[in-house]
């Protein structure tokens, strides 16, 4: 796999977008039929065997350059775009560049069919690095509206889920709301019979209500029987790994915003079982990232017998996010400065930390992050009651509570 990946990037550095969009049209049938039956495995190995998935996607962007290009040659592109942001080449510039060629060549062939297919994976995982999560938001509703009218009910679901994902974990969208809108999306998918993205759907839904204070089972809206537990069970004794890893980010999510410091820890070990099934990422597990290096700071504070190794977890997450807020300050500045304020606050560095915490607060506020607005106040609040600066802290907690 890294021969024929190495060979598909030379070849892409050698042509610039201009050189991609004149490729031929493929005209030969046999081809044509290859490209379908990949498409489907794209999906199936997505899924249920990650490691497979960037072969089936080399495959396909293969035969598009060898033998011209078709309508799925888009997703192609685009999925080739998405390993491109993903670990371990992230190639940010190199993704969103297959991207923006991947949304050029459907216009071009005028392909609306596969918007469901393309602006799932170019809004979903390759341009969450470069533009506003709020910028990307929308496409999964316009790309969930083209599947319904088009038949593509798998993915016109999937832009769905991706939609109630980003919204939750990236934009902070208010849960009142979005839990009225989740329910119809969970009807559709149930109407659809798509089994693993109502799976999706009810651990958003289940995070949603757990972040509402709401004590119901989501998953009885699907199957009176189901629960987290036994959705858990279920995909741990059938190796789908890709819910495995959706319920401890959930629980991992729930404690830390809950101040469950003690769970959230043995979320985000229990996670790491299933952190490296897949290359890619979605907002979901992007800010898990940021979630595990506050857990880390966190208890690095307690001074305990793993100090060390807590300690290590909040460098390497601090180091990542400075990477990735080059590429975009919008998406990532407010949390990586939330992180470094924790990590002044770990090394005792009293200036640094206020600096850092206002820093974090504006950058949310600025970018209309305003659930990171209200945690950044909340531990700017809980820094300051450590100094024992009372008043200080008791006017942070108020603008923090304000943010609910």
């Amino acid at each position: 796999m890294q021969t024929r990946s190495l060979k598909l990037r030379n070849h892409w550095k050698e042509k610039n977008r201009e050189d991609l969009l004149c490729l031929p049209t493929m005209l030969d049938a046999s081809k044509l039929a290859a490209m379908q039956f990949l498409n489907h495995a794209l999906t199936l190995s997505f899924v249920f065997k990650p490691i497979l998935n960037p072969i089936v996607v080399f495959r396909m962007v293969e035969i598009s350059i060898q033998h011209g290009v078709c309508n799925l040659s888009a997703f192609a592109f685009a999925c080739y775009g998405g390993w491109l942001v993903s670990f371990p080449t992230y190639d940010f510039d190199g993704g969103y560049t297959m991207g923006l060629v991947a949304n050029d060549l459907m216009k071009m062939l005028n392909a609306t069919e596969i918007i469901p297919r393309l602006y799932s994976m170019v809004y979903g995982f390759i341009n969450i690095w470069k533009e506003p999560f709020q910028a990307c938001l929308g496409k999964h509703v316009e790309a969930a509206d083209v599947g319904e009218s088009t038949g593509d009910m798998e993915f016109s679901t999937t832009n769905l889920v991706l939609y109630v994902n980003m919204a939750i974990y990236g934009c902070g969208i208010d849960l009142r709301n979005l839990e009225k809108d989740i329910q119809v999306y969970m009807r559709r998918a149930i109407r659809c019979n798509q089994i693993m993205l109502i799976k999706n759907m009810s651990i958003l839904y289940q995070l949603t209500l757990d972040l509402m204070g709401f004590n119901h089972n989501a998953f009885s809206l699907y199957h009176l029987g189901m629960s987290e537990e036994t959705c858990f069970a279920d995909a741990h004794q059938h190796n789908h790994i890709a819910i495995c890893r959706l319920i401890c980010v959930k629980r991992k999510y729930v404690a830390f915003w809950m101040g469950s410091m003690d769970t959230a820890a043995k979320m985000c070990k229990l996670h790491k079982k299933y952190c490296n099934a897949s290359s890619g990422r979605l907002v979901s597990i992007i800010n898990s990232s940021f979630v595990d290096g506050m857990i880390a700071l966190y208890f690095a504070r307690k001074h305990g017998d793993d100090e060390e190794e807590w300690t290590a977890l909040g460098e390497s997450t601090i180091q990542t996010w400075s990477r990735w807020a080059e590429c975009s300050s919008w998406n990532f500045v407010n949390k990586l400065n939330l992180l470094e304020a924790e990590y002044a606050f770990l090394k005792k560095e009293d200036g640094t930390a206020i600096a850092k915490y206002d820093a974090s607060i504006k950058a949310a506020r600025d970018h209309k992050f305003n659930h990171e607005e209200g945690l950044a106040e909340e531990k700017a609040a809980t820094y300051l009651l450590h100094m024992s600066r009372h008043n200080e802290a008791l006017a942070r907690f108020k603008n923090a509570k304000k943010m609910l």
